[in-house]
């Protein structure tokens, strides 16, 4: 882990030195891959590859229990920029990514079991970016991801998600 890490930290700082005409070079926002939603970050390392991490520390509750869904993940972007500086230009993407993913509910108060569940889970897929301003992003995408549960099981299937970012440089 420690050496992904240290590999991750260093694509980012030599890409940094090259990064100084990059469009768009550092995001903010929320990103939405159904059942996920969090806050995320995107840095552009040249101007077609991008690297984003995404955090979703949220869950819900209710009288009769809890539910928490924690997400984990990061992602390589390869988009396509639009040539044209307009104000409004479109940018077409594709993705793959991977994560973990925790999942807690508590339900002891209707009778319930407490579970708890960990899984990896994988995506690929394409999307298109219109950013406005230069500054602004907003992006629908479709693709195909995987989860693999403890136990053996595993899920698959279309997924759909978005994105509102803002980019400081």
């Amino acid at each position: 882990m420690k050496k992904v890490l240290l590999g991750l930290f260093l694509t980012m700082a030599l890409g940094a030195i090259k990064a100084q005409d990059v469009k768009r070079t550092f995001g903010v926002g929320l990103q939405s891959s159904f059942p996920t939603f969090g806050i995320s970050l995107k840095y552009a390392i040249t101007e077609q590859s991008v690297v984003q991490a995404t955090i979703a520390p949220f869950g819900g509750s209710s009288d009769g229990g809890s539910v928490s869904m924690n997400f984990y993940g990061v992602r390589y972007v390869h988009r396509f920029p639009d040539s044209d500086e307009r104000n409004i230009s479109l940018d077409p993407y594709l993705f793959v990514g991977g994560g973990l993913m925790n999942y807690k509910s508590d339900f002891t108060s209707v009778g319930l079991d407490k579970t708890s569940e960990n899984s990896f889970g994988y995506s690929g897929g394409g999307g298109i970016e219109v950013i406005v301003g230069g500054k602004f992003g907003i992006s629908a995408e479709i693709g195909y991801g995987k989860m693999s549960f403890t136990g053996g099981v595993a899920t698959s299937g279309i997924l759909f998600g978005g994105g509102l970012h803002f980019y400081i440089n």
